[in-house]
């Protein structure tokens, strides 16, 4: 298994999607701080201070740039092996396809993370350049952990739609388009089931985001509820995984090259 994700990880190096989630992970320091200036000039005064800042980018991070970013990417995984027609050349490894599939899920967790701690350096540079108050060594720890969390649960959140868009060819743009309504849907849950269990909105529930004083929940957000909304995520994706089949068009060249091979 290690292998096939070693070999999953390498072929991001010819992702060029990859750098969009870059581009926009780096902007959202930058655009929600200069938002905040426009509609709210007086975030000069010394309240508004590193921990407003990792709170609007977490936010964002959940809402928009990650499951826009992380769909599109871990479809593309997917996606290439039936574009790229190297789909029947795998299916020639003894792995099972669930197996495969699996992998690219890893990779793009593995990735999720990375983004995680990516967010932290640009919004720490951010904040600095800014010269905004709060660098306390013990709240950048408490803020990196998460905003990191939160990525890695926003994957989790994002597992299903890139199964499902990632194995249908050529949907997978689509598919990360509409995950970003789905994550930006978290700005209307301000109380009820849905605060807690919707899953974007378990991610940051997770994480320990304050959702009463960032998202304007009227309520505060269930733990239980979080979790449950999380678990289910995870047994959908475990269905989707041993339910998942190779298109009949890979395995039909499969089954010829295995015959060319005994002739």
């Amino acid at each position: 298994m290690s292998d096939i994700i070693k070999s999953e990880w390498l072929k991001l190096k010819r992702c060029q999607i990859l750098l969009v989630g870059i581009v926009a992970l780096a902007l959202c320091p930058v655009a929600q701080y200069g938002t905040q200036l426009i509609v709210n000039p007086e975030i000069r005064d010394p309240d508004y201070d590193l921990i407003h800042l990792f709170a609007n980018v977490i936010w964002g991070n959940t809402q928009v740039f990650l499951p826009l970013s992380l769909v599109m990417i871990g479809g593309w995984l997917i996606d290439r092996e039936n574009s790229g027609d190297t789909m029947k050349n795998l299916l020639t490894v003894p792995v099972p396809y669930p197996r495969l599939l699996g992998s690219k899920l890893a990779v793009t967790g593995a990735l999720a993370l990375l983004f995680g701690i990516y967010s932290v350096l640009v919004t720490l540079l951010t904040g600095a350049l800014a010269g905004l108050p709060g660098f306390v060594p013990a709240a950048i720890l408490r803020l990196g952990f998460q905003t990191v969390a939160a990525a890695f649960a926003t994957f989790l959140a994002c597992m299903p739609m890139i199964l499902i868009f990632g194995q249908l060819r050529g949907a997978y743009l689509g598919g990360s388009i509409l995950t970003f309504f789905l994550g930006y849907c978290i700005l209307f849950f301000k109380s009820g089931f849905l605060l807690s269990a919707y899953p974007f909105s378990a991610a940051l529930v997770l994480s320990g985001f304050d959702m009463e004083e960032f998202n304007g929940a009227v309520v505060p957000p269930s733990i239980p509820l979080a979790l449950l909304g999380m678990a289910s995520v995870l047994a959908l994706t475990a269905a989707l995984l041993l339910l998942s089949r190779p298109s009949q068009k890979a395995k039909t060249e499969r089954k010829a090259k295995s015959r060319g091979r005994r002739r």
